[in-house]
């Protein structure tokens, strides 16, 4: 028999709320490895003197483009599932 989310203890509640914190500092997590590699993209463009992006630099961009969407995407998935578990104890 399932019990409802107010009729949870404390423990179970602080567990739920660890895991949202836990998403959350993830797709941080994420975002900041995305900015790192775009900045280092453009560091190596400007240390250079270059006039276009290198293919360097553009795999760099690319890979931190990625890394930025791939953290929104696992995010998501997460929150929704997370959000399904409130769901059935409520």
């Amino acid at each position: 028999m399932k019990e409802k989310f107010n009729d949870l203890i404390l423990r179970d509640k602080l567990a739920i709320d660890r895991t949202v914190l836990a998403n959350q500092r993830t797709l941080l997590s994420y975002i900041k490895t995305g900015i790192f590699f775009g900045s280092t993209a453009v560091g190596l463009f400007y240390l250079e003197h270059k006039e276009h992006f290198g293919i360097t630099e553009w795999l760099l961009s690319a890979i931190g483009f990625f890394a930025i969407g791939l953290g929104f995407i696992i995010y998501f998935r997460m929150r929704k599932r997370i959000n399904n578990l409130y769901q059935e104890q409520a």
